[in-house]
């Protein structure tokens, strides 16, 4: 039997309904399931309620941000009947008597307005821009009223809204959200998007900085997986193709979602460490598009700031325990560099100053998106 927190599909599901009969094509509310992680097995560990009624006890009213988070209108626990009581469903109720060293799992459902579609909507890159610049203007007025550190970014956190104007980008999933500098002994479930640290040290101090790691990885996997299940098809055949071409298996950002959270982030951190990493693996598949730039952009920008280079401490000391045979041959020859500290930590003096270049490169990119789709 698979460890009960390892079910795979149990995390998180979404399903749109409508509070019409008659109306079922058209969604009035979204219901999640999730199954959070949490350091305590508790009815109490509402975070995503917690956070949200926070944030828009900050931005109601007319504030330019009151609709760029998605509205809660109710959150709880799931109860089970267990004989003749009902108890909340967890995985130590679900599982009795199983043991199991990882986090416990609490199931929770989420009802609030329908707003829209996820980002894999998108008809074009240009929206995607515009979707995730719109976000990160949330994510950012969040952390300036609320400190809030969102903790979960993906390609379900961020939702298209219609508007009279086109589309907008609404933040939602909030299950893993924190005050900045706060530590959090629980990881989201999609390796893909989460910040070295947070794979490396669930328990690690996370600050804005692993919020805008995340989004850069989302643009890199949009970028070069695709934006649509029909895109991510076609990219899938034409990858296959380019890979035999050049004698790879498969292409290099596919490692961020496979194994361990400690191999991912190995593979990440080779990845974020310069030009080497990130250039010619990375981006290679992307070639010359909005994504692509606006990655290699926010790229220089997180990684390459002077005051701290790259992500790798010492190349060795944090592949030592990786088998050669998982190990490409450019990872293993990459030289030793400074270890007196790790980069990603050395980063955090320059937060400020990288923070206000990134939304100023953004800024850029969602002006140029809506000037390539209304003229």
């Amino acid at each position: 039997m698979v460890a009960a927190e390892c079910f795979i599909g149990r995390r998180a599901r979404y399903f749109a309904a409508s509070t019409d009969l008659n109306q079922l094509d058209d969604p009035t509310v979204l219901i999640k399931d999730v199954w959070v992680s949490s350091s305590s097995d508790s009815a109490s560990d509402m975070r995503e309620s917690l956070v949200l009624n926070l944030i828009h006890s900050e931005f109601g009213g007319f504030s330019e941000f009151s609709d760029s988070f998605a509205p809660l209108a109710h959150s709880g626990p799931v109860f089970i009947s267990h004989g003749d009581a009902l108890v909340e469903d967890t995985i130590t109720s679900a599982f009795a008597g199983l043991t199991s060293n990882g986090p416990v799992r609490l199931h929770r459902r989420t009802v609030r307005q329908w707003v829209g579609n996820p980002i894999s909507a998108a008809t074009d890159q240009n929206q995607v821009v515009v979707a995730i610049a719109d976000a990160i203007e949330a994510l950012n007025a969040a952390y300036d009223k609320c400190k809030i550190v969102h903790g979960n970014i993906s390609d379900q956190a961020i939702l298209l809204k219609e508007t009279a104007g086109g589309i907008k980008g609404v933040l939602a999933d909030f299950d893993y959200a924190s005050p900045s500098g706060d530590s959090v002994s629980e990881s989201p479930e999609l390796k893909a998007f989460q910040s070295i640290h947070s794979l490396e040290k669930p328990g690690a101090v996370r600050t804005r900085l692993d919020d805008w790691e995340s989004i850069l990885y989302l643009v890199c996997w949009l970028g070069t997986i695709g934006i649509s299940r029909e895109q991510r098809a076609e990219y899938a055949t034409k990858y296959a193709e380019e890979c035999a071409a050049k004698g790879e298996l498969y292409i290099p950002i596919s490692d961020w979602n496979q194994g361990t959270a400690v191999k991912v982030a190995r593979y990440k951190r080779y990845a974020m460490s310069g030009e080497i990493g990130f250039g010619p693996d990375t981006l290679f598949h992307m070639r010359h598009s909005p994504l692509h730039d606006l990655a290699w952009e926010m790229y220089k920008a997180l990684s390459l700031h002077p005051g701290t280079y790259g992500a790798i401490q010492i190349a060795n000391k944090i592949l030592a325990d990786m088998g050669d045979g998982d190990i490409p041959t450019a990872l293993r020859a990459l030289p030793d560099v400074d270890n007196r500290r790790d980069p990603l930590l050395l980063r955090n003096g320059y937060e400020e100053e990288i923070v206000e270049n990134l939304l100023c490169i953004v800024a850029r990119y969602k002006h140029a998106a809506l000037a390539a789709t209304f003229g």
